[in-house]
């Protein structure tokens, strides 16, 4: 599987453990900050969970979008 489609919900992630992502997504969400320990453990999230979209760099943009997340949807997105 490559990067599933969000659909505009970015909560599917929240569904997911670490082993339930695709090779590309680990590779993306690592680019974000994440780790399989901090994935599944929800401890020390990287900073980037609380960054503004403007705020993210290049690579961490482009990561993002690989992931389905716009702006609009990275900045107006509170984890549950």
């Amino acid at each position: 599987m490559s990067v599933r489609n969000m659909n505009g919900d970015p909560s599917i992630w929240e569904t997911l453990g670490w082993a339930d992502l695709s090779s590309q997504e680990k590779e993306m969400w690592t680019a974000l900050g994440w780790s399989q320990q901090v994935w599944d453990t929800q401890e020390n999230v990287p900073a980037t969970a609380a960054m503004e979209w403007k705020n993210l760099n290049d690579s961490q943009q482009s990561a993002a979008e690989a992931l389905g997340f716009t702006k609009e949807l990275w900045d107006g997105y509170e984890d549950q």
